[in-house]
């Protein structure tokens, strides 16, 4: 059975390697909707309806069934609340990408829609009101003219809702967050491709529904130069420039309708700021089994108010990640990172973080992962002074396809965030522990 790894998923993740432009993150808890538990199923591409000569239909659905240890993020004794619930995920997808996995010379494209439906069975009303409907959308598009130049556009929206930090708070509604991220890609290879260009435009819009959160509203635009020379048949050595604007909308209306917008970071609206990357690095092949990306640079936030990066690591971005293949079915991925990120929370957070990945395929059919991170956050720009939070975050997988259209699997999450804010800052979903357990069974056809 041969399966098609490269999804337009990955294709995004690759494309913010070592760098995702800034956006909105956490505040009074993990306002990105949660933890992943369960990645979406592999597609063979030997199934699918051949619509044309050059388009093939894949869909499916797949049903889970699990339990929630913490539904509100909140570890405050008498506010933990657990539930059961159930999500279906239909999806569909329409690719020129062949029988055999391969993506074709000359255009290539794939849109894909994946629909998820939440259900909370609970006694309690302000649980079963999280019942939620979570759309994602993506569509990628490339025409690569005999390798020499490749341009590429892409798109991918989705509409995240997530539970409120404490019980109290549901009767308002849930955390609704719109994200929007598109990107222009031209890449040119002359001469066999030994030296390479990539220019990108990336358009990020983050657009929270929740009212109090409204002043988080931005839009970020990020012009980037990558430019590499292939010193050895599959290694290049890069240099790369990033140059970023970030813009919060900050609707008058909106800040007054919030009435605790001024807590964001000590004033009546949030900074633009100017984000400013450039490094040196190394990626590609070390061995056969052995690939390396390796990065270090300059950093700068630019704030236009209030506090901004500085100092020696702080104007320092570093990042290295290891895969070994030590075997043909099993992958190993030991990354980490040192950098700023835009924040919700303030202005700005230091990011240093560890991560690492383990995913196994077997031909029977057999296909798992485990993986595991840890992030220690330095927020600043924030009223009440510093904040530390550390973030450790784990997974696991394990899929068993029946037929090449048909799985059974269980998969685990965990989520656990500490800060040194004090819950008589009134900050809720700062210190929390949150499980989540699933089974599920899908068709992938």
């Amino acid at each position: 059975m041969t399966f098609r790894y490269l999804s337009l998923g990955t294709g995004l993740t690759v494309l913010l390697l070592f760098g995702g432009v800034a956006s909105a993150q956490q505040q009074y808890g993990p306002v990105n909707g949660g933890v992943v538990t369960a990645g979406a199923p592999t597609v063979s591409p030997q199934n699918g309806l051949l619509l044309s000569d050059g388009a093939i239909l894949h869909a499916g659905v797949t049903a889970e069934g699990g339990y929630d240890s913490n539904v509100f993020y909140d570890d405050t004794p008498g506010n933990k609340y657990d539930s059961s619930l159930l999500r279906l995920t239909p999806f569909a997808e329409i690719t020129n990408t062949s029988r055999n996995g391969e993506v074709p010379s000359g255009l290539f494209f794939d849109a894909r829609a994946t629909l998820t439906y939440r259900e909370y069975f609970s006694s309690d009303p302000n649980i079963t009101t999280l019942r939620s409907f979570t759309p994602t959308l993506t569509a990628s598009l490339e025409h690569n003219s005999n390798g020499t130049l490749a341009l590429a556009i892409m798109d991918s929206f989705s509409r995240i809702q997530d539970a409120p930090y404490t019980h109290a708070q549901a009767e308002n509604g849930m955390i609704i967050r719109d994200n929007n991220l598109a990107a222009a890609q031209l890449r040119l290879a002359p001469g066999g491709g030994r030296l390479q260009g990539v220019l990108r435009l990336t358009n990020i819009i983050d657009y929270f529904e929740t009212t109090a959160l409204k002043p988080a509203n931005a839009m970020t635009n990020e012009l980037m130069l990558d430019v590499s020379w292939r010193w050895l048949p599959k290694t290049a050595l890069y240099l790369q420039v990033r140059q970023g604007y970030v813009y919060y909308f900050n609707d008058s209306a909106d800040l007054a309708a919030a009435g605790g917008a001024v807590a964001l970071n000590g004033s009546s609206e949030k900074s633009s700021s100017f984000p400013l990357r450039a490094m040196l690095g190394l990626r590609g092949l070390i061995t056969e089994k052995t690939s390396v990306a390796l990065a270090v640079g300059y950093q700068n936030a630019f704030y236009s108010n209030g506090e901004s990066t500085g100092g020696f690591l702080g104007s320092t971005f570093a990042a290295a990640e290891l895969v070994v293949t030590p075997i043909l079915q099993t992958k190993l991925t030991f990354g980490a990172r040192h950098e700023f990120q835009n924040s919700v929370i303030g202005n700005f957070f230091y990011d240093d973080a560890a991560y690492i990945n383990a995913s196994y395929q077997t031909v029977t059919r057999l296909v798992g992962s485990l993986w595991g991170s840890y992030d220690h956050k330095q927020y600043h720009g924030v009223p009440m002074g510093p904040r530390l939070d550390n973030l450790v975050q784990a997974g696991a997988i394990l899929d068993y396809y029946l037929k090449s259209w048909a799985l059974v699997g269980v998969s685990y999450s965990l989520a656990r965030n500490t800060t040194d804010y004090a819950p008589a800052q009134g900050l809720s979903g700062a210190n929390y522990t949150k499980h989540q357990v699933f089974a599920r069974a899908g068709i992938t056809y």
